[in-house]
């Protein structure tokens, strides 16, 4: 008898129902959607250059086509994981779907910048929607353990597919097409699901008596991007006045928006979720490797470009690598999954160390060097980040996958949005020092100043100045911002052995919660998990399962 069975004959039920090939067809054509949706974010970089020229963007507009979607995608995010249930999750994914197709069609053709920034910010929220909706259909749909660990890898896949590729699909579509290309190629792939999905997901199971509190929606979606903004902000002009208040306001907004849900009748987000330790434990341990991450990889490139003199294109060749292995590393989360939590800290501590390695052979490694050691950390780490995203979504009951999967998208959103703010600024901090110590006495203070402002201001200031101060302003540049990278992937390592320390914390949890370790659900939370409690609330610390069966 297999563990799903096992679990099924223990809770009185049947065992679950093995996923038929018309829906493993339906999880295909669901994420090929996504996958274009995640190469937008990175292609859209590409495409820039070509929409200045076109629309002539004023002021901040060129920053609001870039991250306008990003912001509205963390701020409505917690919305959309309540409409799930209150719509269902098929009519809402192929709402999103419909909605996403249109967005692009009117960025692909739109005259103003205006026009873009109001179709970026349609992007946004289609793409806030589709998550839960996605993830719920998943969950409902393969309920069998295995099948259920390799849905879930795929789907997250098909995103970190989508990002690694993006550059490339870009590429090739700006080489041979107007900008406008990069969006249109997206409305025939969401014209295809929205046509195949009523017969390829399953049936919608919408609660019409599900209530949405409009105060909290506010409040939700002031605080989400009053914090991100603020923190984004930060990252770009260091801690001035007003990101650091945009990011204080966001605070305030989030408290009141808690003490809301505490006393509302029809809260946006069930705070008994977080009644959970697994729970709890799960989204810190996710929440300190996004903040780790994040402000590395803004170093390495700015390290690969600025000290190294690499090209966009051959920066981009180094980190293609671990691109493509963090795409195959989420596809392999269902293997380290059935390892148990020692294969998971075992991982996470030799990332830490190589890590560290980098950090030591940073100033005398070739970039092909660079780009192994990378692509080996992205391996690692990857399949573990999805297990936590999993297991998070997994620690909430089935009725509560929409919250549960806003949470956790939320707090990977706010730990690199803090990772680039606060520990960026950091690094920022360690670079102007080292500059300021290695640069000659003979280079004028005013050029020490400038050029210390940025990680990548050094070599236009050397380009004003006589060659012998040019020179010696390049190379204390160089120092500090390799010093500043070298400190990043020692604090990374730390982060991940944190990381370690919460995995083992977990693997004690579900150790206390489990007197028959032997049996899986396969779905990352027991039975009495998958239920609410007798007054229609979670169960504190609802037994969760041990962590293999991915």
């Amino acid at each position: 008898m297999s563990t799903a069975e096992t679990t099924a004959a223990r809770d009185g039920g049947e065992a679950p129902v093995r996923a038929t090939a018309r829906q493993w067809v339906g999880l295909i054509v669901m994420v090929i959607p996504l996958f274009m949706l995640a190469t937008d974010v990175t292609a859209l970089y590409l495409a820039m250059p070509a929409i200045t020229a076109d629309l002539a963007p004023a002021g901040s507009q060129s920053l609001w086509i870039l991250h306008i979607g990003e912001f509205l995608t963390a701020a409505t995010m917690i919305t959309f994981g309540l409409l799930t249930q209150r719509v269902g999750p098929r009519r809402l994914l192929l709402g999103a779907v419909a909605a996403y197709g249109l967005a692009s069609l009117v960025a692909a053709f739109a005259g103003e910048a205006e026009t873009l920034i109001g179709a970026r910010a349609a992007l946004g929220i289609a793409a806030a929607a589709f998550t839960p909706a996605g993830l719920v259909l998943i969950r409902t749909t393969f309920r069998d353990e295995r099948q259920y660990g390799v849905a879930f890898a795929l789907f997250m896949a098909a995103f970190a597919g989508g990002m690694a590729a993006g550059p490339a699909v870009g590429g090739f579509i700006l080489e041979h097409f107007w900008w406008g290309a990069v969006f249109l190629i997206n409305v025939p792939i969401a014209g295809v699901l929205v046509l195949s999905g009523p017969f390829l997901l399953p049936r919608n199971h919408a609660d019409p008596t599900v209530r949405l509190d409009v105060a909290s929606v506010a409040l939700s979606v002031a605080a989400v991007l009053a914090l991100v903004y603020g923190m984004q902000e930060m990252a770009d002009a260091g801690p001035a006045p007003a990101p650091m208040l945009s990011a204080a306001a966001g605070l305030v907004l989030l408290a009141l928006f808690i003490r809301r849900q505490r006393r509302a009748a029809h809260p946006l987000l069930d705070l008994a979720l977080f009644r959970s330790r697994t729970f709890r434990t799960l989204i810190l341990v996710l929440f300190l490797l996004c903040l780790g991450a994040g402000f590395v990889d803004m170093l390495m490139a700015q390290h690969l470009q600025v000290v190294r003199g690499l090209s966009p294109w051959d920066a981009g060749l180094v980190l293609l690598g671990p691109a493509v292995a963090g795409t195959v590393g989420t596809a392999a989360t269902p293997l380290v999954a059935r390892r148990g939590p020692g294969l998971a800290v075992v991982l996470l501590l030799v990332a830490g160390l190589v890590g560290v390695v980098l950090a030591v052979r940073l100033p005398a490694a070739s970039a092909p060097e660079v780009a192994v050691l990378l692509t080996v950390i992205a391996l690692l780490v990857s399949p573990l980040m999805t297990l936590l995203s999993q297991r998070i979504i997994g620690a909430a009951p089935l009725e509560k996958t929409g919250p549960a999967t806003a949470v956790q998208e939320i707090s990977a959103s706010l730990g690199g949005a803090s990772s680039i703010a606060v520990l960026g600024s950091g690094a920022l901090w360690v670079h102007r020092g080292v500059l300021r110590q290695e640069v000659s006495s003979d280079v004028e203070p005013s050029a020490v100043d400038a050029a210390a402002e940025t990680f990548g201001a050094g070599p236009a200031v050397a380009a004003t100045l006589p060659a012998a101060e040019a020179e010696a302003l390049t190379q204390a540049a160089d120092v500090g911002l390799t010093v500043a990278t070298q400190a990043g992937y020692v604090v990374f390592g730390a982060v991940l052995l944190l990381g370690a320390a919460g995995v083992l914390l977990w693997g004690r949890l579900m150790r206390g919660d489990h007197v028959d370790r032997r049996v899986d659900d396969g779905l990352g939370a027991g039975a009495e998990a998958s239920r609410p409690a007798q007054d229609g609330r979670l169960a504190e610390d609802a037994p969760e399962p041990p962590f293999r069966g991915g």
